[in-house]
């Protein structure tokens, strides 16, 4: 399963997540990612120079929505909102 490192502009730390799925909706592409507890999270790539791509969590809720049901309609695993 392919690793991606996070960086927390915030706190300054460092995530290590492993990308389960991505899908590309409305012309943007998301990943769904799980850290080490398991815990699900949804990234919306928002720039990409190279192979350095730029990931942030999605701020909008009404988009949060309509992708998080998007990764839903797989059957490879369970999300709970």
């Amino acid at each position: 399963m392919e690793q991606i490192k996070f960086f927390d502009e915030t706190t300054g730390e460092e995530i290590l997540f492993e990308v389960m799925d991505e899908l590309v909706l409305e012309g943007h592409k998301f990943i769904l990612v799980v850290d080490s507890e398991d815990v699900a999270t949804i990234l919306k790539e928002v720039s990409e120079a190279g192979e350095e791509v730029t990931y942030q969590l999605i701020e909008d809720e009404e988009e949060f929505k309509k992708v998080a049901v998007e990764f839903m309609t797989n059957e490879d695993y369970d999300i709970e909102i």
